[in-house]
C-alpha cells in the first residue's frame, strides 16, 4: 500500500537536504516567476510601445523623414533605419517569435492597424516588415533596444547561487552527522564491549549526548563491576564450606546417604558456577573471523566423538564472527541437553543472503508451543515438557545461550522438527558485510 512515509529519505543527511533544497527550490523559482516573468513582461511591453511609437510616427511623417524615393539607399530616422521597396508584397509567411517579440508584433498590430512581420535577422537585427503605399517598407533597429541579452544570466546567477548555498549546506550537514554516527559507533562497540575510543564533538546538543552516553557508560561498568565482584564474594563464601563438607565426605565411610549428599554438594557448586557465569556475561572476550561450518563441524567432532550426531552442512560463501568460547558455551549447552533428552541429534549448517543458519535438531520430547519463549527467561523451568537446561536444571541454560546469540547480533528460536519430531534450535548469525552495514546505519 502505499504512502507518503515511504517518499521520505531513510537517512538524517538526505532529510537535512531535502529541507534545505526544496525551500530554497521554492523560493527561486517564485523569484524566477515574478521577476523574469511578470517583472521583465512588464519591461517589454513598455519599451514595445516606445518603439511602436517611433515606427508609427515614421510611417505617419514618411514623405517629411525620408531623404530618398530610390530603392537602392537605406534611410535614418532615430534608432531606426528604413527602405522601401516599390512593387513588393508583404510576405504571407509569419516566423515564429519569441516572447518579447511576440508582445512588441501585437502592438505594433493595435497602433499601426496594418498587416505586420517581425523578424529577427542574422545580424542580430529586429526587421518590421509593413505594407506601404503599393509597396513593402522595411524597418530595422538593433536587438539590444527591445530584448536584453543578459535575461538568462539572472537566471544562472540563481542556478549558481542554488548550488553554492546546497554544497555549503552539504558540507556543514556532513560535519554534523559525522559527529551523530561517531556517537553511534561508539555506542556500538559498547554493546559489542570492544574498546572505546570516542570524544564528544559537533554541535552543543550533539556533544551534550555524547558526554551523557559517557556517563552512562561509566555508570553501566560500575554497575556491572559491582554485581560481579557480589557474586564472586558469595560465590566464594558458599564455596569454602562446600569445600570442607566434601572434605568430611571424603573422611566418613561411604553410604548411601553420603553418596546422595556428595551429589547435592556437586549440585550446588554448578548452581553457583552458573549463577555467577550468568552476571559476569562474556566480557573480554574479542570477535574471531571464522568459517562457521568449519567451526562447529571441527568442535561437535572433538567434544562429542562417538555420539550419533549428524550433519547437513550446504556450501558456505561468507564468513561470520564470533566469541569463540562464549559461542562454543552456547552450542556446547544445546548439544547437551539434546543429548540428555534424545537419541540422535542433527546439525543443519545454510546460509541466506544476510545469515548464516545453524539449526540443532533432536527427536526428544520437544517444548510445548506456549512455553517456546518462556524456556529464554532467567530461572524459568518447565513442568510439562523437558527444560532444555543444564547446570543442575537452575533455569538459566537456555537464558545464557540467548544472551550470547544475542550478543553476536544474532538471534535464536525454538521449532518443532519435521524430521525427527523432537525440537529443533535455529540460530541466525550475521554475515560480515550485514554486520558491517547495521554498524553503518547506527
Amino acid at each position: 500500500m502505499f504512502s507518503i512515509r515511504n517518499l521520505i529519505p531513510k537517512t538524517l543527511l538526505a532529510r537535512f537536504m531535502l529541507i534545505i533544497v526544496v525551500p530554497s527550490l521554492i523560493g527561486q523559482m517564485l523569484a524566477v516567476f515574478l521577476f523574469y516573468d511578470r517583472h521583465w513582461y512588464n519591461v517589454s511591453y513598455y519599451t514595445s510601445n516606445i518603439i511602436a511609437n517611433e515606427i508609427k510616427w515614421l510611417l505617419d511623417n514618411y514623405h517629411n523623414v525620408q531623404t530618398t524615393d530610390t530603392n537602392q539607399h537605406i534611410n535614418e530616422y532615430l534608432n531606426l533605419s528604413y527602405q522601401f521597396y516599390q512593387g513588393i508584397k508583404l510576405p504571407k509567411i509569419r516566423p515564429k517569435l519569441n516572447e518579447e517579440l511576440e508582445i512588441f508584433k501585437n502592438i505594433l498590430n493595435l497602433k499601426l492597424k496594418k498587416p505586420v512581420i517581425v523578424t529577427l535577422d542574422h545580424e542580430k537585427k529586429i526587421i518590421v516588415s509593413i505594407a506601404f503605399n503599393n509597396g513593402l517598407l522595411k524597418i530595422t533597429f538593433p536587438t539590444k533596444l527591445l530584448l536584453n541579452p543578459t535575461t538568462y544570466i539572472f537566471v544562472l546567477w540563481l542556478i549558481f547561487l542554488t548550488i553554492l548555498l546546497l554544497s555549503v549546506s552539504l558540507i556543514f550537514s556532513r560535519n554534523q552527522i559525522k559527529s551523530i554516527l561517531e556517537l553511534a559507533t561508539a555506542a556500538d562497540a559498547f554493546g559489542r564491549e570492544q574498546r572505546l575510543d570516542y570524544k564528544p564533538s559537533g554541535a552543543y546538543e550533539i556533544r551534550q549526548a555524547g558526554l551523557a552516553f559517557l556517563k552512562m557508560k561509566d555508570r553501566i561498568d560500575k554497575q556491572i563491576a559491582n554485581r560481579t565482584q557480589m557474586l564472586a564474594m558469595i560465590s566464594h563464601d558458599l564455596r569454602t564450606p562446600l569445600t570442607r563438607m566434601k572434605l568430611q565426605l571424603e573422611l566418613m565411610p561411604s553410604s548411601e546417604a553420603t553418596i546422595e549428599l556428595q551429589q547435592d554438594i556437586n549440585t550446588m557448586t554448578q548452581m553457583i558456577a552458573t549463577y555467577l557465569d550468568f552476571a559476569r556475561g562474556e566480557g573480554g572476550e574479542n570477535f574471531q573471523i571464522i568459517e562457521v561450518a568449519d567451526w562447529v563441524v571441527n568442535f561437535i567432532q572433538t567434544k562429542y566423538p562417538g555420539r550419533d550426531i549428524t550433519f547437513d552442512i550446504k556450501p558456505q560463501k561468507h564468513k561470520v564472527q564470533i566469541k569463540p568460547f562464549a559461542f562454543a558455551r552456547a552450542i556446547s549447552n544445546l548439544i547437551d541437553n539434546a543429548i540428555k533428552y534424545s537419541t540422535k541429534i542433527k546439525i543443519s549448517i545454510s546460509e541466506t543472503k544476510t545469515s548464516t543458519l545453524i539449526e540443532v535438531e533432536d527427536n526428544g520430547i520437544g517444548i510445548h508451543g506456549q512455553e517456546k519463549e518462556l524456556v529464554f527467561k532467567p530461572f524459568y523451568r518447565s513442568d510439562h515438557a523437558r527444560s532444555l537446561e543444564y547446570s543442575s536444571n537452575v533455569g538459566l541454560g537456555l537464558a545464557i545461550t540467548k544472551e550470547i546469540i544475542t550478543g553476536h547480533y544474532g538471534t535464536i528460536t525454538l521449532e518443532d522438527s519435521k524430521l525427527l519430531n523432537g525440537l529443533l534450535v535455529r540460530i541466525s548469525l550475521p554475515i560480515i558485510k550485514e554486520i558491517k552495514d547495521k554498524t553503518n546505519e547506527a
